[in-house]
């Protein structure tokens, strides 16, 4: 019996471990541990503050941060603080497999890595934006996204780089009964379906598109899915928002609201355009279910990169000024015949799931399974 541990951490970094995992799993007599051990609350809920609430804010933390002198330091810091505790883990597991999903783990497992027996494997976790800090030195593979972590894999002289797609779990690929998934959530199948997504702690900037989904009487009908993550408070305020609607606009439309969700597959299945931060999980979930995708809010420095993505592979659009959003989405709901021009996704979508089986492969021939 082989063993893998994915480390991995809140947010974007759980998804990627779950993604890795759905691929994983069909190894024979293989056991697949996926673990978080990150604990630093002050640190978690800056991020969720900055991402609810100000994005924009991020870019100069994350620019100076590449500074050699703040890595170092930065590395030390996780080095300190976790080093025990995943020497613990390791010494308990005895895993044939480390994979990362979370730099946070690096400073350590390469440490450790030359003396060890365990094979590794460090999933870059941002697809245009890669800091120096989130590649490996003593991976087996750092596994990022096309010819970007080939670029920075140059920069910093290392052998072990593969560029490939993004990672994205499994169940993003399969084709769903749409009727069924309809009358499961209560939806309409033939009404023009929107998908709205806060992603894992919910963005704010979804409120942004309130008046127009709910005030304007439009003369189409269409249908809201919102996705508040674990924001409970914007969760409150849609659902206010929409009683209030609901008593001076009678052309207010459909919705479900749902906070977080492991079924998120399902929901974009019977979408047909997705809006949203442009995390990189979400905007390649999108991707890989060929769902048109509306960039309506990012994080500053780290997802800058993605925004320019978007509009280079023609993924969908960006929008984050309300007044251009809501242009576009009101264009979409007049004439929803412009999301036919998006079957080109499916090259992307492909290229995202064989990543997956390159993974799975990576690891037959590592583990020799």
């Amino acid at each position: 019996m082989k063993k893998i541990i994915i480390f991995s951490a809140p947010t974007g970094h759980a998804s990627l471990a779950e993604a890795a995992k759905s691929f994983l799993k069909e190894l024979p007599n293989t056991k697949i541990k996926i673990l978080d051990v990150m604990e630093d609350k002050f640190a978690w809920d800056f991020y969720k503050f900055s991402y609810r609430f100000m994005p924009f804010f991020t870019k100069l933390p994350y620019e100076l941060s590449k500074n050699e002198n703040i890595i170092e330091i930065i590395k030390n810091y996780f080095f300190l603080k976790y080093r025990k505790k995943i020497l613990s883990i390791i010494k308990k597991e005895k895993p044939d497999m480390i994979i990362t999903t979370y730099f946070g783990y690096i400073p350590v497992l390469d440490d450790i890595k030359p003396i060890s027996n365990f094979k590794f494997i460090n999933i870059v976790s941002d697809p245009v934006n890669i800091h120096p800090m989130i590649l490996s030195r003593e991976a087996d593979y750092n596994i990022g996204y096309g010819k970007y972590v080939t670029k920075i894999g140059k920069k910093l002289k290392l052998k072990n780089v593969l560029a490939a797609g993004w990672l994205v779990r499994k169940d993003f690929f399969e084709k769903l009964n749409r009727k069924k998934v309809a009358e499961k959530y209560k939806l309409d199948e033939e009404r023009l379906t929107l998908l709205i997504c806060g992603g894992s702690e919910g963005s704010n900037a979804v409120l942004t598109l309130l008046p127009l989904l709910f005030f304007s009487r439009m003369d189409k009908d269409f249908q809201v899915i919102f996705v508040c993550g674990n924001n409970a408070a914007l969760k409150n305020i849609i659902n206010r928002t929409y009683n209030i609607a609901k008593k001076v606009n009678h052309k207010v439309p459909e919705i479900l609201v749902v906070g977080f969700t492991n079924k998120l597959n399902e929901l974009m299945g019977i979408s047909d355009v997705v809006i949203g931060k442009a995390g990189p999980n979400l905007l390649f979930e999108s991707v890989s279910m060929m769902k048109p995708f509306i960039a309506i809010t990012h994080i500053s420095g780290q997802e800058d990169g993605n925004l320019e993505l978007i509009k280079k592979l023609k993924f969908g659009w960006v929008a984050e000024d309300p007044v251009n959003s809501n242009k576009i989405i009101r264009k979409i709901i007049e004439n929803p015949s412009i999301l036919k021009k998006y079957k080109h996704l499916e090259k992307y979508s492909e290229m995202n799931f064989e990543t997956g089986k390159k993974l799975v492969e990576i690891v037959k021939n590592v583990l020799n399974i």
